[in-house]
């Protein structure tokens, strides 16, 4: 070699080495179907101007300069089943560990987004609501015909008191930043057609509504009801008016409640009810399925109504998530959430090939690409039975299983926690999705933000049952990278 080519080497290899040295550092996080590797921090990667054109490897490009919705978080319910075992099943100590773990963001996955409901669930110990005026149990009472509390006299947060409040003030203190949003299953049973909290009469099996003459009784419980959460130190960001109004479930709390009425409950009662008390709560409207959107686009077509209401709240049972893109176009002003989609044991993975992980993952993706705020699962926890309930979801999975029977190990992170952890550790609630490519015919899909202190985040999934190579873009510059079959990985860097 001649000293001409000798120095030329030695200045190549010393650029090469500055520029690897001033390189963005990527930190990756993996999560692989069988949870061998769970929120696993990879080796430090690193950006650099692209030595191999033509590289055949898929290339997913981040383009920060395009920005789209702002992101509100990522979460589930602290149902009361859920919160009843945290309080009754674990020591102290051990339901301490499980807040950490649900909420820290140093020491756990940083969920961000609460639905609480305001009475009884199909998730519960006992049927209940604020202002009982029978003995509920087990099994739902119901009230005497002619028996009403239309002021409210009797209204008490003290179930709620004894031990979902606290642990939502203990959750509050892990995270700060942690958005709470209620929805009523159903109003007290005298508001209601049947007397009962059960969606359906017991007697008749007619779907159960909300009494005409209870509708300003409703909305003023709705308003104790967030007064009250505030007082015992527990924000509440937003509100919807019913747990799918479009289903009567017959074995546990729910109410009918069309969209005509939901309009006219929103514009005439509830709406003006918050703004007396000088509440700021966000009210959501319709709280049910992608397969029905003329149910929302009804009611936010009612001047009243859509005067109050700051957007829609989805669920996941049925329909497609693209209906939110045109969704978005009809009411751009309007603000949507995924406020419900569980996981559970009929689920099949994803394209029916048994990946759970791959699924959920996917549907987190294709959510947040649709306009998104948030992504909530159901249930926070539930014991190994999917329990306690009341009627409804026997099979539903929480994010974590409480089994007071292992105290080993009593508290079970399961992979629906990973898939949101994937995202809720690391995306900061006020974020913003920004562009992204998934590259067509790949199986991969991916989304991206931005967040408050710059650090851009990529959420990918490898949906193929095979590793996959794949290339980042971003700012001219790529990384190269390579994920399992059918795994979640996570790129964080700093611009």
């Amino acid at each position: 070699m001649t000293r001409r080519a000798i120095l030329a080497a030695c200045l190549t290899l010393a650029a090469l080495a500055a520029a690897t040295a001033g390189a963005q550092s990527v930190a990756a996080y993996q999560t692989t179907p069988d949870l061998l590797e769970a929120l696993d921090l990879l080796q430090t990667l690193h950006f650099a101007v692209e030595t191999t054109p033509g590289d055949a490897a898929p290339l997913i490009t981040v383009d920060d300069a395009q920005t789209f919705q702002q992101i509100d978080g990522f979460g589930a319910s602290l149902t009361d089943a859920a919160a009843w075992l945290l309080a009754s099943k674990l020591t102290p100590v051990q339901a301490d560990a499980a807040l950490k773990t649900l909420f820290s963001r140093r020491d756990g996955i940083a969920l961000s987004f609460l639905r609480q409901p305001v009475g009884s669930s199909d998730l519960a110990v006992t049927f209940y609501s604020f202002d009982d005026l029978c003995t509920q149990s087990a099994k739902a009472c119901t009230t005497p015909p002619g028996t009403a509390d239309s002021s409210l006299t009797h209204f008490s947060l003290a179930h709620d008191q004894q031990y979902i409040l606290p642990l939502l003030k203990k959750a509050l203190e892990y995270n700060p930043d942690l958005r709470v949003m209620l929805t009523p299953w159903s109003p007290p049973g005298w508001m209601k057609s049947s007397g009962s909290m059960l969606g359906q009469d017991p007697d008749t099996k007619q779907p159960a509504t909300l009494r005409p003459e209870a509708r300003a009784a409703f909305a003023q419980y709705l308003v104790k009801t967030i007064q009250g959460y505030q007082s015992a130190g527990v924000p509440i960001y937003a509100l919807s008016v019913q747990n799918e109004p479009l289903y009567a479930p017959p074995d546990y709390s729910g109410m009918s409640m069309p969209a005509a009425e939901q309009a006219d409950f929103l514009g005439n009662y509830l709406g003006p009810a918050l703004a007396a008390a000088s509440l700021k709560t966000k009210l959501l409207v319709y709280d049910h399925n992608w397969d029905h959107p003329e149910y929302p686009e009804k009611v936010l077509h009612d001047p009243k109504a859509a005067a109050v209401a700051a957007g829609t709240a989805w669920h996941h049972y049925a329909g497609d998530p693209a209906v939110m893109a045109g969704f978005h176009g009809e009411f751009p002003e309007k603000d949507q959430w995924v406020t419900e989609a569980s996981g559970g044991t009929w689920q099949k993975g994803f394209a029916g090939k048994g990946n759970i992980l791959a699924e959920e993952a996917a549907e987190l993706i294709a959510v947040t690409r649709n306009w998104a705020k948030s992504y909530v699962l159901w249930a926070l926890a539930t014991d190994p039975e999917h329990g306690p309930f009341v009627g409804g979801c026997a099979t539903c999975r929480g994010l974590v299983t409480i089994d007071a029977a292992n105290p080993a190990h009593p508290v079970k992170p399961e992979l629906d926690y990973y898939v949101l952890g994937q995202a809720s550790k690391f995306v900061q609630p006020g974020a913003v999705r920004i562009a992204s490519n998934e590259p067509p015919g790949t199986q991969l899909r991916d989304v991206a933000f931005r967040n408050p202190n710059g650090t851009v985040v990529l959420y990918t999934l490898n949906a193929a049952t095979t590793a996959r190579q794949i290339r980042i873009g971003y700012k001219g510059k790529t990384v190269a990278t390579t994920i399992p079959a059918g795994s979640v990985a996570t790129y964080i860097w700093k611009p």
